[in-house]
């Protein structure tokens, strides 16, 4: 039987590369070589061994793009030799949200890489119902983007864009930037990024977007920015205590606030605000198939390229995630299994 090496979650704060069985098929499934994976904020809660659902031993690895190796399907869309990414959701198909076309929020949702092996690794296994084909000259590093992507693509497209001038979006890390990229993209006139940290805002300002210090700095930039009104759109990428409480000070009123981000306990909002101001606040998971086709449009179009400013091999995955659980100088890092790092 033939082996690989994956990215196994082995326990709290254990992430081995692991020499292990290339998985075999069934019906209607296929066998990705891995070009490139990255790493998500969620699987530092994986790694810490905080996650609620996954449970060790465990391949990680949600976002990564790849080459169908094998397959055994009836569906002619599909070849080996196919450049391809993975919708990585597992709907049950049978709750209120399944049945009326909103699988993505599923009550019972699940994901490869958090509760079915994911993608970093030499080879994964997956259905060829999840598959969704990119194009064939689009750079693997692209590739592992175009997941993140759609979630920003998804986020962005939850609020009503017609009456927005003013997008201010809180965090500045992949998903925070990516938003900011697809609201301007979507023909917002002014995006305006926050972050505690000076390296992302220096990373956000070398593309092109207004990036300042959150605190202080935002406020007195919304306000001069806005006449004193507060912006139309606040998209919240930085699960903070800090960006909760401030999220509806910096937004007009009648504007609207998209949670883009997870928080992982309850936190304080000015619900008083939400009342004086009549604003409109509204959650955003994941995203759907046409978030992902419309990240594939998108991609070719956005500077991706300098998101990502890391790369490692597979054997080196342990350095990998320390160097993006430390997140200095870090926005986003690949794994590139079946080669050298670059």
């Amino acid at each position: 039987m033939r082996s690989m090496l994956a990215a196994r979650y082995l326990g709290p704060h254990r992430i081995e590369p692991v020499e292990t069985p290339v998985p075999s098929l069934g019906k209607e499934e296929a066998l990705i070589r891995v070009d490139a994976c990255g790493f998500c904020g969620s699987d530092i809660g994986i790694v810490s061994g905080v996650h609620p659902r996954a449970k060790a031993p465990l391949t990680i690895g949600h976002e990564f793009c790849g080459r169908i190796a094998a397959i055994q399907t009836n569906n002619q869309e599909f070849e080996i030799g196919n450049f391809v990414t993975l919708f990585p959701l597992i709907s049950c198909g049978d709750c209120f949200v399944c049945r009326n076309g909103n699988p993505h929020v599923c009550r019972t949702l699940r994901l490869y890489g958090f509760d079915a092996d994911g993608g970093m690794a030499d080879y994964v296994k997956v259905p060829v119902k999840n598959l969704i084909k990119l194009p064939d000259d689009m750079p693997s590093h692209l590739g592992a983007i175009i997941e993140p992507l759609a979630v920003a693509v998804h986020g962005v497209s939850r609020a009503p864009l017609g009456e927005v001038r003013t997008a201010v979006v809180i965090g500045a890390g992949p998903i925070g930037i990516l938003s900011a990229l697809v609201a301007r993209a979507r023909g917002i006139e002014q995006v305006l990024i926050s972050d505690v940290i000076p390296f992302r805002r220096a990373l956000a300002a070398s593309l092109g977007l207004t990036a300042v210090a959150a605190g202080d700095e935002l406020k007195t930039l919304v306000h001069n920015q806005t006449s004193g009104e507060g912006a139309d759109l606040i998209v919240e990428c930085a699960a903070a205590v800090t960006s909760a409480s401030e999220m509806t000070s910096l937004v007009r009123s009648r504007g609207t606030i998209v949670n883009l981000s997870v928080f992982k306990k309850p936190v304080s909002v000015d619900l008083q605000a939400v009342n004086f101001k009549e604003l409109t606040i509204v959650g955003s998971r994941v995203y759907t198939r046409h978030d992902f086709a419309e990240a594939i449009t998108l991609a070719s179009t956005l500077p991706l390229e300098r998101i990502v400013t890391h790369f490692f091999s597979l054997p080196e995955v342990q350095s990998a995630f320390s160097c993006f659980e430390r997140g200095e100088g870090v926005c986003k890092v690949l794994v590139l299994p079946n080669r050298a790092a670059q």
